[in-house]
């Protein structure tokens, strides 16, 4: 084995080689139309995106060749990242002491011409080289030469994007976990007063503190309905977060009761509405069993049927339905009579970072904790609507979680 010679500044070029995060990635259509390029522009048969580690040089993209790596000591590129600001050329490999009786060169794939232009990051360090390779001795042309160089270039720019977007990944993901953890102590620190409002409310209209005329029975009335849709929007906040990091990871395994789930969803939709809507539930039969947390899927159901609920128009039936999909599959669906749901709105209707409440007064934060579920649950979730009338529905597997 040959001695493997390290650059002046090889402890800072590794890390730099390693922040870029490339090495054993898979091929890029990016880097392999470079190479690609590089082997047309000079005529060579063999063309290589080299990058050089402690004990290896590893080829993000090659043309010509079947090899991943090569032994560093053995490598071109390693000697080419030496001088940083040069292009290597070899023009015949056996009138070159360095390479004339190297394994590359005696033997497959008998490298006979090279030529390397350095990978240079903006802080100057050389990760490894664009390099055209041939069987023949050979010498490059002027235009060959800066072309090489103009493509080595175009390859750091690819690293430096995909580096630059790989840092933004990373803030971005931060940020987020800083802003699910303020929403979270935010609605922990909402709820409690919320809770005390709801008790008091109730007390007064209960007459705990002295009789309640007509009027202000009305105007309590709707500060309860208020304050009860504040505090389900707070929960929500709180399901959401709380499924992000507990309960997507422990999910019961039961069958699931639909007629059951159906019955407490109206139930509780009727109990804190003032306005009942009619509402009726359709179970297919010989349903396939599906498994699943009950909790969790009523949870969805009570969120879809209680957006339907505001949604629907006076006097207009609500219909919970459960049938077959496909083969191993259910579909569950609510259908209200009410205005569509415009395109836009859709496309945003499971967004968790839209606001929790849009134009139609859907509970978009709800459907996001929906869809977690339902995902969780390895289930689709959508909806369709029309001028008339709008269904939101959603798929379970019927062999999910089977104990």
């Amino acid at each position: 084995m040959n001695e493997i010679i390290l650059t002046e500044n090889e402890t800072l070029r590794l890390q730099a080689l390693h922040q870029y995060k490339i090495l054993d990635t898979i091929c890029e259509a990016a880097f392999d139309e470079l190479t690609r390029l590089a082997a047309q522009i000079c005529g060579t048969p063999i063309a290589l995106i080299s990058l050089i580690d402690e004990s290896r040089q590893w080829f993000k993209s090659k043309v010509g060749l079947d090899s991943e790596s090569t032994s560093r000591d053995l490598a071109f590129c390693a000697h080419a990242i030496l001088q940083p600001h040069e292009t290597l050329i070899i023009s015949d490999t056996l009138l070159d002491q360095r390479f004339a009786t190297n394994p590359l060169v005696t033997s497959d794939p008998c490298i006979r011409f090279y030529a390397g232009a350095p990978l240079i990051t903006p802080e100057g360090d050389a990760l490894g080289t664009l390099c055209v390779i041939d069987h023949v001795p050979r010498q490059m042309n002027s235009e060959q030469l800066e072309a090489l160089q103009a493509l080595s270039r175009q390859v750091m720019a690819q690293m430096e994007l995909k580096r630059n977007l790989y840092k933004l990944e990373r803030i971005t993901s931060n940020e987020h976990k800083q802003i699910e953890y303020l929403i979270s102590a935010l609605s922990h620190d909402l709820r409690t007063p919320l809770l005390a409002t709801r008790g008091t409310l109730y007390a007064m209209l209960g007459g705990a503190f002295g009789s309640v005329s007509d009027t202000w029975r009305d105007v309590l009335e709707d500060c309860r309905q208020a304050n009860e849709d504040l505090l389900k929007f707070v929960e929500a906040l709180l399901n959401v977060s709380r499924y992000k990091t507990e309960v997507s990871k422990s999910l019961k395994c039961e069958i699931i009761n639909w007629k059951s789930i159906f019955i407490k969803t109206i139930l509780r939709s009727n109990s804190t509405r003032k306005q009942k809507s009619a509402i009726r539930y359709k179970i297919a039969p010989s349903l396939p069993i599906v498994y699943g947390d009950a909790l969790e899927i009523q949870r969805v159901v009570q969120t879809i049927l209680d957006n339907a609920v505001k949604l629907n128009n006076p006097d207009q039936e609500i219909t919970l339905e459960v049938a077959l999909f496909g083969v191993e599959k259910v579909k569950i669906s609510v259908r209200y009579n009410g205005r569509g749901i415009a395109t836009l709105d859709k496309e945003s209707l499971f967004n968790s970072f839209i606001q929790g409440r849009g134009r139609n007064n859907i509970d978009k934060l709800g459907l996001y904790l929906c869809f977690q579920i339902v995902e969780a649950h390895k289930g689709t979730i959508n909806m369709e609507s029309t001028v008339e009338n709008t269904t939101f529905w959603f798929t379970l597997p019927a062999t999910l979680l089977k104990c």
